[in-house]
This record gives structure tokens, C-alpha cells and sequence, in this order.
């Protein structure tokens, strides 16, 4: 389940994280999709802000090619290895950036947040979201003694961290971030089962 072609077989290419994309209230000129994946998420933007630039990081090079089809350049290396400046990601450069269920893939989200920050140009906003560990079903297993890696969903197993909705507005405001909205995407199995209130916490 560790090859690197796993998300190839387990997601579907065409996917685009569009909770997070519609917060996007005003038209970004510049977005920077880190982890583009093979290119839902500009595909979605510029269906719907065609004047604007998409520029993604990818580091499974089969999903990078294919975003590169829609997307103004697509960087294919790992995140932690792109230089900046080298690939003209310059401070104050975008107005938007996107990650969408990749920060639980690195070893130190923390640093990439930081790294992200002098990005943004002034008025811009970082669009996230992240797998909530804090979800019934898995703590229901966890209390019977299973903790079961997948090829995809909150247990994927190419995550390397996890969070709750609390630890991870904790780590936004650790690394100099203001979390101005914040919304859920509730697991359908237990959408009967709990209040939108219970279900923020």
C-alpha cells in the first residue's frame, strides 16, 4: 500500500476539495495549489475565475503530468525540496494558496506553513483542510484495538500526522496564521448522529 502509484489508484483524478475553494469570495489573480495532485482543484478555479494563474507542487510525477494539462506550470518535487526563488515563487506573489489534505502528508507541517507565509501578497489567504482524526468511527475501532491503515480516507496511510479541529487551528495560530472561517465536512456515516455543534468541537 506504500507504493508511490497509491493515490493513482485509490482517488479519483478529477477530484477537486471544493469546501475550501468556494471560501474563495473574491477572483485570485495568483494561486499557488501545493499538492495539486493531478489538478481538480485548478481545474475548478479556473472553470470558475478564468483569468486567473495556477501554478502547482506535485511530487507524484504521473498526477503532476496531468495537472500540468490544465494548470499555468505544475513544480514535480516533493514540497520540502522546492526552492522558492529558484522556481520564481516570489514574497507577496499570491493571492490564494491551496492545501487541501496534504499538510497530514509531511513530516513538519509546522515548517510549511512557515515557509507559505511570505507568499501570500497582502489581503490573501491560505484555503486548507485537513482529515479530523476526531471522528467516531475510528475512535470506535481504536477502543476494540484497531488502528487500520487504508489507500485513502482519514487513515490513509501516507499520513504522517494528525489532527483534531482544535490542534489544527492550534498549529495555524503556532505558525503566525489567522484562522478567520472555518467549516466541516462531516463523514456521511455519522451525519444523523451528531449536531453541526458537536461535530465543530
Amino acid at each position: 500500500m506504500l507504493d508511490a502509484e497509491l493515490h493513482l489508484q485509490t482517488l479519483k483524478v478529477d477530484y477537486a476539495p471544493v469546501g475550501p475553494l468556494e471560501m474563495l469570495a473574491t477572483p485570485p489573480k495568483r494561486v499557488l495549489d501545493v499538492g495539486c495532485f493531478c489538478g481538480g482543484s485548478g481545474r475548478w478555479l479556473k472553470q470558475r475565475f478564468p483569468d486567473c494563474t495556477v501554478i502547482g507542487i506535485e511530487m507524484l510525477n504521473k498526477a503532476a503530468e496531468i495537472a500540468a494539462i490544465d494548470y499555468d506550470r505544475v513544480i514535480a518535487v516533493p514540497f520540502e525540496q522546492v526552492d522558492f526563488s529558484d522556481k520564481d515563487l516570489l514574497p507577496c506573489s499570491f493571492d490564494a494558496i491551496i492545501a487541501a489534505d496534504v499538510l497530514e502528508h509531511l513530516y513538519n507541517p509546522w515548517k510549511a506553513l512557515g515557509r507559505l507565509r511570505p507568499l501570500l501578497a497582502p489581503g490573501g489567504a491560505i484555503y486548507l483542510s485537513l482529515p479530523n482524526i476526531r471522528n467516531l468511527h475510528i475512535m470506535t475501532a481504536l477502543a476494540t484495538g484497531e488502528w487500520r491503515y487504508m489507500g485513502a480516507g482519514i487513515l490513509d496511510i501516507t499520513h504522517i500526522r494528525f489532527f483534531t479541529r482544535a490542534q489544527a487551528i492550534e498549529m495555524l495560530q503556532q505558525t503566525g496564521w489567522d484562522v478567520c472561517e472555518t467549516r466541516f465536512n462531516p463523514d456521511p456515516r455519522l451525519v444523523n448522529s451528531y449536531t453541526g455543534k458537536n461535530l465543530m468541537k
